[in-house]
Parts: structure tokens; sequence; C-alpha cells
């Protein structure tokens, strides 16, 4: 920049504080520069300039990228005032970014062979700026977002993420799991299920990212949608456990029984060590002898409220449906004993819940002496073993 002032006294100070690295002077100067002449493309160079030296490592990710953002600016209307000036901006401009990134590079290297995580920080800074200098430069913006990630600033990261998406022809998988987990992990459920969308579509067979969209569905409390989303994967995926698991939960959730105990017992005989799994599905079998229990209730309550006897086909009625209540209580045991069992060796925290559904199972069942076994684990009082007949609820997903 030497030369540059051209006999304007703020330029020439302004180059002066500059050598001195008083920085905010010299901005001063060029702040007046240009209050003088708004057309003064040496001004607008040298503010550029000052921008960059003043970006030091001390600063925060962010504050040193903005600097380098502004210098950007500064140059771009310099160009825009004298557009011949545009082949001398442009040199120093990739050289500014080769010298970043080739700084933010080596940090990296750094950080990840001798194990020096403050490297992690100096790459940030540095794949920031140099993401500013050229916008378009997609791996720039992965690299600080990685940089970020392995310094712990994960929210931080979003923002940058989100350039790098702009910015790439094809988004690597990665980076959309990476962006949709962090969507998801701080409830931004619409952005998670925009971004996780188009990226199955542009990686079809990435599972990762399937479930991930599968997830944010589900947590986006769209129900029908989450539950349509499953049943398709179900389809296309028939031996995938977790979706099996996952699909008969909301099932279960929506007290749809009989399709949760279907697609929960293939979960199961997919994956028998699952204790969630292996709950959900004794969760499912008591309420629907719950449920078989209140349809019991309203013929006997209806009899009861017009003072008659059953007639021959209500009493069968109920005959029948307490065959399939007892049925439904004896089908849950083997399941629940099993996430029992899987509990007690720490697979899951289902253990009073299991032993819960257990003693109500076995009680109901006329297994008085198991239900005694259970008691304690279900967190009742000794002695306890009344007839209970309340529905259990299910575990949370995958």
């Amino acid at each position: 920049m030497a030369g540059c002032s051209g006999g304007n006294p703020y330029m020439s100070t302004a180059e002066s504080a500059m050598e001195e690295e008083n920085y905010e002077r010299a901005l001063a100067n060029i702040d007046s520069a240009l209050a003088q002449d708004s057309a003064n493309v040496s001004a607008y160079q040298m503010r550029a300039q000052v921008l960059r030296q003043m970006s030091d490592t001390t600063m925060a990710p962010d504050e040193y990228r903005e600097l380098w953002v502004r210098a950007r600016e500064a140059e771009e209307q310099a160009i825009q005032f004298n557009p011949e000036a545009r082949s001398d901006i442009q040199g120093r401009r990739q050289l500014a970014y080769f010298n970043e990134f080739q700084r933010g590079a080596n940090a990296f290297n750094r950080a990840q062979q001798e194990g020096d995580t403050t490297a992690f920080r100096v790459a940030a800074l540095s794949f920031g700026a140099a993401g500013a200098t050229y916008p378009d430069s997609a791996s720039t913006h992965l690299n600080e977002a990685y940089a970020r990630i392995n310094l712990g600033e994960r929210e931080e990261s979003i923002p940058v993420l989100e350039r790098y998406m702009e910015a790439a022809d094809t988004a690597d998988t990665n980076a959309y799991a990476i962006l949709g987990r962090l969507y998801i992990s701080n409830d931004r459920m619409d952005d998670a299920i925009s971004l996780l969308e188009k990226g199955t579509e542009v990686h079809p067979d990435n599972e990762e990212m399937r479930s991930l969209l599968l997830n944010a569905y589900q947590q986006s409390g769209d129900t029908e949608r989450a539950m349509e989303a499953y049943r398709q994967e179900v389809e296309e995926n028939p031996d995938n456990a977790t979706y099996r698991y996952n699909y008969g939960s909301m099932l279960l959730s929506a007290d749809r029984l009989d399709e949760a105990i279907e697609q929960l017992q293939a979960a199961v005989d997919l994956e028998s060590d699952n204790a969630k799994a292996q709950y959900n599905l004794g969760a499912a079998y008591v309420n629907k002898a719950v449920a078989t229990n209140d349809s019991i209730a309203t013929i006997e309550d209806r009899v009861r409220e017009e003072d008659r006897e059953a007639t021959e086909q209500e009493s069968q009625q109920i005959r029948t449906l307490a065959k399939q209540r007892q049925q439904a209580f004896q089908n849950a045991i083997p399941p629940l004993e099993r996430a029992r069992q899987l509990s007690q060796q720490g697979e899951s925290g289902y253990l009073e819940d299991s032993c819960r559904a257990l003693f109500q199972a076995y009680v109901q069942t006329e297994q008085t002496d198991k239900a005694a076994d259970v008691e304690q684990c279900a967190g009742f009082e000794e002695g306890r073993a009344e007839e209970m007949t309340e529905e259990q609820e299910p575990g949370g997903g995958n």
C-alpha cells in the first residue's frame, strides 16, 4: 500500500497508524478520507488491509471472521468504483486466502497428530477467515465446522455448516448427518426435516440419514407423518430391528395394539437382547388386556344401569373377552421377564417398569407366588396383591 495516500492527509495519517499497528486510528482516518471522497479506491483497499491485520488468535472465531468479511466488502466497494482494480485485488485476496487456509490445515493436522486440541481453535479461526474471503469455497466452511466441533462448539458450528450447505454442489453425507443431529438436539425439527429430506434424496442409500429423518419426524409431534414414514421403511427394510421397534412403539402410543404387537414381536425376534423392545412388547399385551377388561366393564355397566340380568349373548361376550384378557396377560409375561432380566444386567432403565407390569400380569393370571417375587423390584409394599388393571407406558424410541 506504499504511496497509496495520494496526498490525502487522512490517508497519510492512516498509513502511518497502520505501520504503528494502531489499527483503530488507521480506520478512523480512512473513514475521514472516505467522508471527503466516497469513491476513494485506495481508501477501501487500505481498509481491507487494516482489517485483516487486526485479526489475531486471541479473538473469538466469529469476531475474527467478521473482520475478514468486512475486508472483502471493502475490496468489493473498491472494485465497484474502479473495475480496473479487480485484478490487483483478486491477487491480494488469493494470497490472503491461501495463507489462512494453509495455516488452518497445518493447525488441524497438528491437533489431530499431536493431540494439541488448542490448535483446533487456530484452525477454526483460519478456516473461518478463508471462508469469509471466498464464500463459495465449500471445503473451508466444512473444515471450520469440524474444527469447532472438535472444540466442543457444537451449536456455534450450525451456521458454519449452513454456509457449507449453500456453497457445496453436492454436500457430504457426514455434513448432512451432523447438521441434522445438531438441529434435532437444538429442537429445530422443521429445519432438521427439511435438511434430511433433501439429504435422503441426494443420498438415498444412506441409512444413518434415513434414521435421523425418521427420528426428526417422530420428535416433531407429527405422529401420522412419522408412522407413515416408519411404515414405508419397515416395508423396504423388514429385517431392521430398530425400525420395527420404533414403529411398534409409536403404534403402542397410539393404542393400535395389535399392529404394535406385530411390529414389536418382529423387533425382538430380530434382536432379542433389546430390553426396551421386550418391555414394550409386554406392555402392548398388558394394555390389550386392560382394553379388553374395559370392554367387559362396559357390558357389565350397561346391564347394571338397566337393572336386569345379562342376556345369553352378553354373557357369552363376557366369557370370550375374559379368555382374551387372560391370554393377553399370559402373553405379556415372557417378554416382560426378558426385559427384567436384561435390565438387571444393566441393559436399560426398565427394571421397575418391567416388575410393575409383571406383577400385574402375574396377579391377573393367578400366579400369586410369582407376583410376590416381583413386589420388591416393582416398588410395592410387601403383601400387596390386589387386582390391578392399569395401562403401561411405552418405553422411548431408539
